[in-house]
């Protein structure tokens, strides 16, 4: 057996002791932990969002209500164990049905995957490791792998096979859904460019970038999973610059700043954030700024809807966008001007595929000079 998955377990039986003895005793259990309020998280620039052991709440098994998240949680627990202690892993989908089980149903009546979910998020808060939440993933409840990575960099994932992730098929490896237990060898690049856009990152790897501008290609395949989270801040822990290519719209700018700075909800997972990520683009200054590279394809630019105005206006709320001074001049510039634009946009050059390359490595380069990351 895995030895962290040993520990989880300990702490899981811990916790199932404690109800029970509690129960044995003739007494009702209360179980606290700590939600994700504003008041029990704060943003810092340096290291995004942190969770602030502040306020607690309680599950008090005296309430109706309290009793059936109780016995919901211990049937969790002990789902989880028993997945664990046979080495097999489970999907958020998986563990809805777990409760469809007829006896389970007619206990609990859980009526939609939403309540499962919830309750998945609540063990990550009551099972805690020195002080820290454990991540379901940990607990074997995994989603599916979303986004790629190529790029010259040799690891072990879960299975123990080795591999390169630009040997691991056209799109490079599939993220893992536990990047944390997977054993980095060797980096052999001078840079990380995650792009919002799989078509785009497709295209840069078809290119050959990755090869001759030594970096690595990661595509996002929009809002990044907490496994491709996971993924960049392992390779910036390794010192690897991680430059992200995202849409320039409000939307994206939450792209970013989740990848930069993890998010409230998630904040209480250690390991999802990279303060060191930089934004290489889209920004408005390609678009108008008076050296934008992009200006002459301004005419490209889309009006931006009424959701996307509604986005801007709320990211002015958001602590990790509003208090970050790049990304909050980009979300002012673009509700100023009514105008968004998408990575597709480099193709309204119109350029044969030749240029185009050339546009793309000309376009990486200054963004990275602009961060004193040198790329060949």
């Amino acid at each position: 057996m895995n030895p962290a998955n040993s520990d989880v377990l300990d702490l899981i039986d811990s916790v199932l002791g404690t109800i029970a003895d509690t129960i044995d005793d003739g007494e009702f259990p209360e179980i606290g932990y700590y939600g994700s309020s504003k008041k029990n998280v704060d943003y810092r620039e340096m290291k995004g969002y942190i969770p602030v052991d502040d306020k607690a709440s309680y599950i008090d098994g005296r309430k109706v209500e309290s009793a059936k998240t109780i016995a919901s949680l211990v049937y969790g627990l002990t789902q989880f164990k028993e997945h664990l202690e046979q080495g097999l892993s489970m999907s958020l989908r998986d563990f809805y049905y777990l409760h469809k089980v007829k006896r389970v149903q007619n206990v609990m009546n859980i009526t939609n995957q939403s309540e499962t979910n919830r309750l998945i998020n609540l063990c990550e808060r009551i099972i805690r490791n020195r002080g820290a939440s454990v991540p379901r993933e940990e607990f074997g409840v995994v989603s599916s792998p979303k986004g790629t990575f190529y790029g010259d960099v040799t690891l072990s994932d879960l299975s123990g096979k080795r591999l390169n992730c630009n040997s691991a098929g056209e799109y490079g490896w599939f993220i893992s859904s536990r990047p944390f237990d997977v054993d980095i060898h060797d980096i052999n690049i001078d840079a990380a460019v995650f792009v919002e856009k799989e078509a785009m990152g497709r295209n840069l790897i078809e290119l050959g970038l990755p090869e001759s501008l030594k970096i690595g290609v990661g595509s996002l395949f929009g809002q990044p999973g907490r496994n491709m989270r996971a993924w960049i801040s392992r390779l910036a822990d390794n010192e690897v610059p991680i430059l992200v290519l995202v849409d320039m719209s409000p939307w994206s700018l939450r792209i970013f700043s989740t990848i930069k700075s993890n998010s409230i909800e998630l904040a209480n997972i250690q390991g999802l954030a990279t303060p060191q990520a930089k934004l290489a683009g889209l920004t408005t200054g390609d678009f108008w700024g008076r050296k934008g590279m992009l200006s002459g394809i301004e005419h490209s630019l889309e009006s931006m809807t009424k959701s996307d105005v509604t986005c801007a206006q709320q990211n002015r709320n958001i602590p990790s966008i509003s208090q970050d001074p790049i990304l909050s001049k980009q979300n002012e510039v673009m509700l100023k001007k009514r105008r968004k634009g998408e990575l597709e946009a480099f193709k309204a050059f119109g350029y044969p595929l030749a240029e185009l390359k050339q546009l793309y490595v000309r376009y990486l380069k200054t963004k990275s000079n602009d961060y004193d990351v040198k790329l060949i």
